[in-house]
């Protein structure tokens, strides 16, 4: 037991190291080939976030582990609106503008409805992927079409502009970086998941349970950091943004990646259970979100933030003890 908490611990620390690198090399070989600091900001940072829970998900997949896969997905999701966003308004009250409810929470909405429909047969097909990831694509390009009519959030700029001040021309560096992020990116993961199994089976605890719960948490981290970091910089957009965005990457691209090489098999846990209460987190960020007063900009208090927290707490004791 000892042995796989261990290769549990070690695998979300490489996953967090191994995303911070990756970031960092890549925003710098990106600076070297001459990629303006913007562009730097509003992908290659906003895609790191989301590294763990990818690398994991293909990984359960090809292990033949798909209850952690699909687990790892929801479960990350559920911790964003549970417990990220919660515990970032903690810090501080969060300021929402109409336009982020207005663009990507929809789309998350809409996202989350027709995945759900998708696992009703208890499985993502390839042809199912494929589709998840047209839809990756489309919000991608919708996003960028929108980037070009505003002013970048401060936080993505300020991470932008720290690479391009590196005096360092050397690009050995920046690829160094690279490798070694991918490297602790791939063997994390595979810690992960083979630490995560261990333990479920040492604790008579189903793959599912584990990967809802321990793996999606560990692959949350990113996403936890940016948020706050988000919230203490008063860039609440961020904090808010980077969780409906990671939400919707998630269910686009880490279920869409692996569904499209290998069918992924979906618990009807999942479905009846999982899928729904995800459901329920997405649409009460509305009312949670949204302004009831004409004219006033929607937040969220500690207290909302307080209470997903404590539903997100109640619905992990739930699965443990169910």
């Amino acid at each position: 037991m000892i042995l796989y908490l261990t290769a549990l611990i070690i695998g979300i620390a490489g996953l967090t190291w191994g995303a911070d690198k990756f970031v960092e090399g890549a925003s710098e070989f990106a600076r070297h080939i001459g990629v303006s600091p913007i562009v730097i900001g509003l992908t290659i940072v906003s895609f790191g976030t989301s590294l763990p829970e990818l690398l994991t998900t293909v990984t359960a997949t090809f292990l033949g582990h798909p209850d952690v896969a699909v687990g790892n997905v929801v479960g990350s999701n559920l911790a964003n609106i549970g417990l990220i966003l919660g515990v970032a308004s903690l810090f501080r009250p969060l300021t929402i503008h109409s336009s982020l409810l207005n663009r990507e929470y929809l789309f998350l909405l809409l996202v989350s409805l027709v995945t759900w429909l998708m696992a009703r047969d208890f499985v993502f097909s390839r042809v199912e992927g494929i589709v998840l990831l047209v839809g990756m694509a489309f919000f991608i390009w919708w996003m960028r079409q929108f980037s070009k009519q505003g002013t970048p959030n401060e936080l993505l700029k300020d991470v932008a502009i720290e690479k391009e001040s590196i005096k360092d021309k050397n690009i050995s560096k920046p690829i160094f970086f690279l490798i070694m992020g991918l490297v602790s990116l791939t063997v994390g993961s595979r810690l992960l998941v083979w630490g995560g199994v261990g333990c479920a089976r040492k604790l008579g605890v189903n793959e599912l349970v584990i990967g809802l719960t321990l793996i999606a948490f560990g692959t949350s981290l990113p996403e936890l950091a940016t948020s706050i970091a988000g919230a203490i910089k008063k860039e609440d957009d961020i904090a808010v943004g980077n969780i409906i965005g990671s939400n919707i990457f998630n269910l686009l691209a880490i279920l869409g990646i692996p569904a499209t090489i290998t069918p992924i098999k979906v618990s009807p846990d999942v479905f009846y259970r999982d899928f729904p209460v995800m459901l329920l987190a997405t649409f009460v960020l509305w009312p949670i979100c949204r302004s009831w007063k004409k004219g006033k900009l929607g937040r969220v208090n500690r207290i909302e933030g307080g209470a997903l927290v404590l539903g997100y707490i109640i619905y992990i004791v739930y699965l443990f003890y169910k």
